[in-house]
């Protein structure tokens, strides 16, 4: 079996390895699912493990490139995908108890292009009850109970793609697949110490997976380094006929590293004498100055005045009210792990249309107000949560969410990163994140690129035992 150092690799050096066959792809794979074995049912990371495929897929990866054909960068490289992708003759249970049986006869876009890239899927991973659209208010709101986080498994891995976030931290999978409504990858990365992209609204296909906000909803990768998110990105990019809200965009053209000091970078300081941990503050500090430090043009600035989370907020709870109606209407909803599950529905019938026409209208302004911000601006950076990392066996009434930066960008549909810089209380992780404009994924994967070429914090590893 292949040892912790393999295992470990980002997705990018597990592929370069496998294509010069250094690593085999069945080696990889079995010594994975030995890991997810040992490791996997104390972090609550997998609802079901696809050995059989997994290991189909790796042997079909082995003999191709032996024949010499090589697919791409992801070649034999093994990944997990949050339970709310559909895998055919595979239960996707979308977290939740009363659709722990449900499943489908096809593979969700993503999961066919990754497939078809030589990807090998080692399972589906845990989350956080139909990714949240009902809401929640304790860490075990999910059908497998709450994801440990690996640096401590006393404490949460964040939701909704709270297995994502454990499994890619803990070395369970070279890469993982998300999804963000608001916050749901780039919440797990900052917490798990890893990097995850939640791409420009419409840049991946979103056929096949779980609907709880049509309007916006994303997916998108987590995965070690931001080179390894651009990787998955462009393997996954494209509009797809199936899915009517992609877009028709190119897949975005890397840039080189050097390219990112060329850019002018608003930070976005957030007031912690309010709400968050010193030790965030002080860590994304560090991280401004080592993005100058590094050549970048850093200059502090505040977004436009505007009620970008009470939007998001109302429209994400109107549009899951009526994803979900049916688990209300036939009493399932009572199966739920959340305590508060029941009673969501009747509070968003207090949204009338007229709240969620204007709820609209504003998101309009507020997309045409950060494009003129953007005119300005290459990018922002800013803490991507206020703290660390909370306890996993208690309520989460008292956590402060506040997400100005992030209700920003998931309310305007724009891409956004979030990239390990350092450690707060306990040494738990704390995460830089970085938005751009609509479809410059380029330049916020640059900026990643940049920041992990003169640091080391996405190298660190969890103190598993």
């Amino acid at each position: 079996m292949l040892g912790d150092d393999v295992l470990y690799l980002s997705a990018t050096e597990l592929g370069s390895r496998i294509r010069a066959r250094q690593v085999s792809p069945v080696e990889l794979a079995e010594s994975y699912l030995a890991r997810i074995d040992r490791v996997a049912p104390k972090l609550n990371a997998f609802v079901t493990v696809t050995r059989e495929r997994a290991l189909a897929q790796a042997r079909e990866a082995e003999r191709e490139i032996v024949a010499g054909t090589m697919r791409g960068p992801l070649h034999g490289v093994p990944y997990g995908v949050k339970d709310l992708f559909a895998i055919h003759g595979v239960k996707t249970t979308w977290g939740a108890k009363p659709l722990e049986s449900q499943s489908f006869d096809y593979d969700a876009t993503l999961v066919r292009k990754l497939d078809e890239a030589g990807g090998v899927l080692l399972g589906t991973l845990a989350m956080i009850e139909l990714a949240g659209g009902l809401g929640y208010n304790v860490p075990w709101a999910s059908a497998t109970g709450a994801a440990r986080n690996p640096w401590d498994p006393g404490r949460w891995s964040c939701g909704s793609s709270s297995g994502s976030g454990a499994a890619v931290s803990a070395g369970l999978v070279g890469f993982a697949l998300g999804s963000d409504t608001w916050g749901s990858i780039i919440c797990p990365a900052s917490f798990c110490g890893i990097t995850g992209v939640r791409p420009t609204f419409g840049r991946l296909s979103r056929h096949g997976a779980m609907a709880l906000s049509w309007t916006m909803d994303k997916l998108g990768p987590m995965a070690r380094s931001a080179e390894d998110c651009e990787a998955v990105l462009g393997v996954l990019s494209g509009q797809d006929p199936l899915d009517g809200w992609s877009a028709d965009e190119p897949p975005p053209r890397p840039l080189a590293v050097a390219e990112a000091r060329k850019l002018k970078v608003a930070a976005i300081r957030l007031d912690f004498a309010k709400a968050g941990e010193k030790e965030v503050e002080a860590a994304f500090d560090a991280a401004v100055e080592g993005l100058r430090a590094a050549g970048v043009a850093v200059e502090d600035a505040k977004l436009p005045d505007l009620p970008f989370e009470a939007v998001a907020g109302l429209v994400i709870r109107a549009e899951a009210a009526s994803a979900f109606e049916d688990l209300y209407k036939d009493g399932r909803v009572r199966q739920m792990a959340d305590p508060g599950a029941t009673t969501s529905f009747p509070s968003a019938k207090a949204i009338t249309a007229a709240d969620y026409v204007k709820a609209l209208r504003i998101r309009t302004l507020c997309q045409r107000a950060m494009a003129d911000f953007f005119s300005t601006w290459d990018a922002v950076v800013a803490p991507a949560e206020a703290m660390t990392a909370p306890s996993a066996e208690r309520g989460l009434e008292d956590v402060e969410w506040s997400d100005l930066v992030g209700g920003m960008s998931t309310l305007c549909g724009l891409p956004a990163i979030s990239v390990p810089c350092g450690f707060g209380r306990g040494g738990l992780p704390v995460g830089l994140t970085v938005v751009g404009g609509a479809f410059e994924e380029a330049k916020v994967l640059a900026l990643g690129k940049l920041y992990q070429s003169v640091t080391d914090w996405h190298r660190k590893r969890p103190p598993l035992a």
